[in-house]
Protein backbone atom coordinates (compact mmCIF):
# COMPACT_ATOMS: atom_id res chain seq x y z
CA UNK A 1 0.00 0.00 0.00
CA UNK A 2 2.91 2.35 0.58
CA UNK A 3 4.31 1.67 -2.89
CA UNK A 4 0.90 1.80 -4.61
CA UNK A 5 -1.83 3.41 -2.47
CA UNK A 6 -4.30 3.29 -5.37
CA UNK A 7 -4.26 -0.52 -5.10
CA UNK A 8 -6.91 -0.25 -2.41
CA UNK A 9 -9.36 0.94 -5.10
CA UNK A 10 -8.50 -1.74 -7.66
CA UNK A 11 -11.11 -4.42 -8.35
CA UNK A 12 -10.64 -8.07 -9.20
CA UNK A 13 -12.45 -9.91 -12.00
CA UNK A 14 -15.54 -10.29 -9.79
CA UNK A 15 -15.55 -6.59 -8.93
CA UNK A 16 -14.26 -6.82 -5.34
CA UNK A 17 -11.73 -4.42 -3.87
CA UNK A 18 -9.00 -5.74 -1.55
CA UNK A 19 -10.99 -4.43 1.43
CA UNK A 20 -14.14 -6.28 0.36
CA UNK A 21 -12.08 -9.42 -0.14
CA UNK A 22 -10.58 -9.08 3.35
CA UNK A 23 -14.12 -9.09 4.78
CA UNK A 24 -15.33 -11.98 2.66
CA UNK A 25 -12.28 -14.17 3.24
CA UNK A 26 -12.12 -13.43 6.98
CA UNK A 27 -8.65 -11.93 6.72
CA UNK A 28 -6.72 -11.50 9.95
CA UNK A 29 -7.31 -8.40 12.01
CA UNK A 30 -3.82 -7.16 11.17
CA UNK A 31 -4.77 -6.85 7.48
CA UNK A 32 -8.21 -5.25 7.58
CA UNK A 33 -7.35 -2.01 9.47
CA UNK A 34 -4.43 -1.40 7.09
CA UNK A 35 -6.71 -1.71 4.08
CA UNK A 36 -9.50 0.28 5.75
CA UNK A 37 -7.11 3.07 6.71
CA UNK A 38 -5.88 3.34 3.12
CA UNK A 39 -9.46 3.18 1.81
CA UNK A 40 -10.57 5.98 4.18
CA UNK A 41 -7.81 8.23 2.86
CA UNK A 42 -9.95 8.91 -0.22
CA UNK A 43 -12.60 11.59 0.26
CA UNK A 44 -15.22 9.68 -1.72
CA UNK A 45 -14.95 6.80 0.76
CA UNK A 46 -15.70 8.95 3.81
CA UNK A 47 -19.41 9.33 3.00
CA UNK A 48 -22.28 7.67 4.80
CA UNK A 49 -23.23 5.67 1.73
CA UNK A 50 -19.70 4.36 1.13
CA UNK A 51 -19.24 3.29 4.74
CA UNK A 52 -22.69 1.87 5.37
CA UNK A 53 -22.31 -0.22 2.21
CA UNK A 54 -20.02 -2.51 4.22
CA UNK A 55 -22.94 -3.63 6.41
CA UNK A 56 -23.53 -6.47 3.96
CA UNK A 57 -20.11 -7.90 4.85
CA UNK A 58 -20.55 -8.05 8.63
CA UNK A 59 -21.96 -11.56 8.47
CA UNK A 60 -18.74 -12.79 6.85
CA UNK A 61 -16.26 -10.97 9.09
CA UNK A 62 -14.32 -12.20 12.05
CA UNK A 63 -15.57 -10.94 15.40
CA UNK A 64 -12.82 -8.33 15.84
CA UNK A 65 -13.40 -6.94 12.32
CA UNK A 66 -17.12 -6.82 13.07
CA UNK A 67 -16.34 -4.70 16.14
CA UNK A 68 -14.21 -2.40 13.99
CA UNK A 69 -16.98 -1.99 11.44
CA UNK A 70 -19.62 -1.40 14.12
CA UNK A 71 -17.51 1.52 15.45
CA UNK A 72 -17.35 2.91 11.94
CA UNK A 73 -21.11 2.50 11.45
CA UNK A 74 -21.74 4.25 14.78
CA UNK A 75 -20.37 7.45 13.26
CA UNK A 76 -23.36 7.54 10.92
CA UNK A 77 -26.05 6.08 13.18
CA UNK A 78 -28.02 8.01 15.74
CA UNK A 79 -29.74 5.37 17.81
CA UNK A 80 -29.51 4.53 21.50
CA UNK A 81 -26.93 1.78 20.90
CA UNK A 82 -24.41 4.13 19.29
CA UNK A 83 -21.14 4.63 21.13
CA UNK A 84 -20.05 8.17 21.97
CA UNK A 85 -17.54 9.73 19.55
CA UNK A 86 -14.81 9.78 22.24
CA UNK A 87 -15.02 5.98 22.67
CA UNK A 88 -14.95 5.45 18.92
CA UNK A 89 -11.95 7.73 18.58
CA UNK A 90 -10.13 6.01 21.47
CA UNK A 91 -10.70 2.65 19.78
CA UNK A 92 -9.39 3.93 16.43
CA UNK A 93 -6.32 5.40 18.17
CA UNK A 94 -5.73 2.08 19.92
CA UNK A 95 -5.73 0.15 16.63
CA UNK A 96 -3.93 3.00 14.82
CA UNK A 97 -6.72 3.62 12.33
CA UNK A 98 -5.64 7.23 11.85
CA UNK A 99 -8.02 8.02 9.00
CA UNK A 100 -10.79 6.72 11.27
CA UNK A 101 -9.66 9.17 13.97
CA UNK A 102 -9.82 12.07 11.55
CA UNK A 103 -13.22 10.89 10.34
CA UNK A 104 -14.51 11.13 13.93
CA UNK A 105 -13.08 14.64 14.20
CA UNK A 106 -14.69 15.66 10.89
CA UNK A 107 -18.08 14.28 11.89
CA UNK A 108 -18.27 15.59 15.46
CA UNK A 109 -17.27 18.66 17.46
CA UNK A 110 -13.46 18.43 17.24
CA UNK A 111 -12.83 20.94 20.01
CA UNK A 112 -14.94 19.05 22.54
CA UNK A 113 -13.33 15.75 21.58
CA UNK A 114 -9.80 17.10 21.88
CA UNK A 115 -10.58 18.65 25.24
CA UNK A 116 -11.80 15.28 26.54
CA UNK A 117 -8.55 13.69 25.34
CA UNK A 118 -6.53 15.89 27.70
CA UNK A 119 -3.62 16.30 25.28
CA UNK A 120 -0.66 18.22 26.61
CA UNK A 121 0.10 21.40 24.65
CA UNK A 122 3.56 19.99 23.82
CA UNK A 123 1.97 17.05 22.03
CA UNK A 124 -0.66 19.15 20.29
CA UNK A 125 1.66 20.28 17.45
CA UNK A 126 2.23 16.67 16.36
CA UNK A 127 -1.46 15.94 16.74
CA UNK A 128 -2.43 18.98 14.65
CA UNK A 129 0.11 18.04 12.00
CA UNK A 130 -1.41 14.58 11.66
CA UNK A 131 -4.98 15.87 11.77
CA UNK A 132 -4.17 18.64 9.31
CA UNK A 133 -3.10 16.15 6.66
CA UNK A 134 -6.32 14.17 6.84
CA UNK A 135 -9.16 16.32 8.19
CA UNK A 136 -11.10 18.99 6.39
CA UNK A 137 -9.89 22.57 6.57
CA UNK A 138 -13.01 23.44 8.56
CA UNK A 139 -12.12 20.88 11.23
CA UNK A 140 -8.55 22.08 11.64
CA UNK A 141 -9.73 25.70 11.76
CA UNK A 142 -12.28 24.81 14.45
CA UNK A 143 -9.57 23.19 16.56
CA UNK A 144 -7.15 26.12 16.27
CA UNK A 145 -9.87 28.71 16.82
CA UNK A 146 -10.89 27.10 20.09
CA UNK A 147 -7.40 26.24 21.33
CA UNK A 148 -5.89 29.73 21.44
CA UNK A 149 -3.21 28.70 23.92
CA UNK A 150 -1.60 26.76 21.06
CA UNK A 151 -0.78 30.05 19.34
CA UNK A 152 0.58 31.71 22.44
CA UNK A 153 4.08 33.07 21.86
CA UNK A 154 3.93 32.61 18.08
Amino acid sequence: LKAWPEAVKEKDNIGYTPLQMSFSLKASFEVTPLLLNAWLSYKENRTKWAIMYFRVYTRFCTEDVEVLLSRLFDLYNSNTHTLPPKEIMDYFIHIQLWNGVTLVLDRHNPTALIQTMGLDTKVMADFLSTVGRHCSLTTIWEIIRNEQDLLEGV
